[in-house]
């Protein structure tokens, strides 16, 4: 009996030993289910980083393409602009301006403009000309008292006014001079 009373004891303690393990067990997994959940946690997240910057990477790249592309179709390069343009442009104090421009391919040109109404001669000047930065709108160089810019158009240009603007109102389909 005493043997009953000793291995009672140790049957007990070997009991209690063994849920004690087993009790720490689900600790043990749940801790390892939570640091896997956490790790994948992080993981997804760096990802997402990752492909966040990649992502705009590409976006600043394309957009760096688009702003370097130029636009070459321009009235310099892309239309036959060399020629003889005529109009009648408005005038204050007669009947109109007979206005003939030649621009030529050496970017030289001449100008003449015949007063309608009025006695006297027609006034010619001639030069060179320039490209404004557009490609679109020559300058021609030398003019001072009166308008110098003109921008190209399909078989026309459009006469400016002094400071380069595009005319405006009721006259301005007067400005165009066609091309003979």
């Amino acid at each position: 009996m005493k043997k009953t009373y000793l291995l009672a004891p140790l049957a007990l303690v070997v009991a209690l030993v063994g849920c004690e393990q087993q009790a720490n067990e689900p600790q043990e997994a749940q801790s390892q289910v939570e640091s896997s959940l956490d790790d994948a946690q992080n993981a997804v997240k760096e990802g997402t980083e990752q492909a966040m910057d990649s992502a705009e990477n590409a976006i600043d790249s394309a957009e760096n393409t688009v702003s370097e592309m130029v636009d070459h179709h321009n009235a310099k390069t892309s239309l036959d602009w060399n020629g003889t343009y005529q109009g009648v442009v408005p005038c204050a104090d007669c009947e109109g301006i007979d206005t003939t421009l030649t621009l030529n391919q050496d970017n030289t040109y001449s100008l003449t403009k015949t007063y309608l109404g009025k006695e006297g001669e027609a006034l010619k000047e001639s030069g060179t000309f320039k490209w404004d930065e557009t490609g679109s709108v020559v300058i021609l160089e030398g003019l001072t008292d009166s308008p110098n810019h003109f921008f190209v158009a399909e078989n026309q240009v459009i006469m400016q006014d002094m400071n380069g603007e595009t005319i405006e109102g009721d006259l301005a389909e007067m400005y165009h001079l066609k091309k003979q």
